[in-house]
């Protein structure tokens, strides 16, 4: 068998990071053997573990080293630096290129450490002016150095909250049964802290916040400041819309719940008289538009981007429906991001999930489990997941406020 030794650093315990090793290797087809394991006697003192690494070749080898890598493994034989390749051409890797998560990274270039800037998963690492930085691959310019497969690049996976956290102990955890004023509480903390270091609070909206009331509580969170960013497709919008212009929300009274005759063109004509004087800007401007959750982004100075997607009616002129255009758009809006609200919208929550780093603090509420297990089996292992209603949720954390 072919060995190598690695060592790892950090909080290697309670943030889970021991066992994802152990079944790493063993997933591999390989064996280990721990030579060294010194445990952090304190909150602020790191452990220390060296591992010795088996497998039966050296191609199986270098595969489970390779994986190691991504949660914060080093070769104890020395970092080396990052090897780098031409991009072949506008948007065509070399074929060993390194693929990125959406952890803190660092590349060596020529024996110096460098963070990588932009982090985000499922990217290409490129020296730009001499510096890496996270590329989607569709960006890279031909003959751009491109970072290898290999040393001399370095992650950092989150760790557990030192301090007691929401974000500490319900961490990747999904389930109905957790107690949702604790949440809500811990979101709410969140929320001020990230508003007092300068960080934006991004809240991703789906159309179910209307259909169920939270849009009276989104509104007023938008309206007070708490909210940043606000990151959608057509459908919230219009819905948001249509409950202004109409009183409905897909043509259900959203004062009796009652469905209304003829109701099912009412998203339709709520789309036309927001076009009808070219955006929802303007709608707000002129009055077309006078409550909501747009209205009061509008009224705030709150920038929102709308995704466009195959499924959308009209759309509203305001919608980016070239995809590459709206990806560009979510991730410039992302810049500077400390907490994301992910509420009732399975499509734009992994969306924006593939382009937010890990040290972003990441809540998804969702009335069924499989949105926030997605989320997570995607990459997004920091969010925590609560299985609720988003009306009750919003209602909740605007009372925190």
């Amino acid at each position: 068998m072919v060995h190598e030794t690695v060592v790892l650093e950090g909080h290697l315990i309670d943030s889970d990071i021991m066992r994802r090793v152990f079944d790493r290797v063993v997933e591999g087809g390989g064996a280990f053997e721990v030579q060294e394991f010194r445990v952090g006697r304190t909150n602020e003192e790191v452990s220390y573990a060296r591992i010795d690494v088996r497998a039966e070749d050296p191609e199986a080898l270098d595969a489970i080293v390779e994986s190691l890598r991504y949660i914060g493994a080093v070769s104890e034989a020395g970092p080396g630096s990052c090897a780098f390749a031409p991009a072949e051409a506008d948007g065509i890797l070399p074929d060993e290129f390194y693929a990125t998560a959406n952890f803190d990274t660092w590349v060596r270039v020529e024996g110096t450490w460098m963070p990588a800037a932009d982090q985000r998963m499922d990217c290409a690492l490129v020296l730009r002016d001499g510096a890496p930085v996270c590329v989607k691959q569709g960006k890279v310019k031909h003959g751009e150095p491109v970072a290898l497969r290999g040393p001399g690049i370095r992650v950092r996976p989150p760790e557990r909250s030192r301090d007691y956290s929401v974000f500490g102990f319900m961490s990747n955890d999904v389930s109905a049964e957790v107690n949702k004023t604790i949440a809500v509480a811990g979101a709410a903390r969140e929320m001020k802290r990230v508003r007092e270091a300068g960080e934006k609070i991004v809240v991703v909206a789906g159309p179910a916040i209307v259909h169920s009331g939270g849009d009276v509580h989104l509104a007023r969170l938008v309206r007070e400041g708490w909210v940043d960013v606000i990151l959608t497709g057509n459908a919230f919008a219009v819905h948001d819309l249509e409950k202004s212009i109409l009183k409905t929300s897909l043509g259900v009274c959203q004062m009796s719940g009652r469905a209304v005759e003829g109701g099912s063109r009412h998203h339709l004509f709520a789309i036309n008289a927001v076009n009808r004087v070219g955006g929802i800007r303007p709608a707000v401007e002129q009055g077309v538009v006078a409550s909501g959750v747009m209205y009061e982004a509008v009224k705030k100075g709150v920038p929102f981007v709308l995704a466009g997607s195959i499924r959308d009616d009209g759309p509203l002129a305001d919608t980016v429906t070239d995809i590459v255009a709206a990806q560009a758009a979510y991730i410039e809006a992302l810049e500077g991001a400390g907490v994301c609200l992910m509420l009732a919208s399975a499509l734009h929550s992994i969306a924006v999930g593939n382009l937010l780093p890990a040290r972003v603090r990441t809540v998804c509420v969702d009335m069924t489990e499989s949105v926030p297990v997605k989320l997570s089996n995607r990459g997004t292992m920091q969010a925590i997941g609560l299985v609720t209603d988003v009306g009750f949720f919003l209602e909740a954390l605007a009372q925190e406020f």
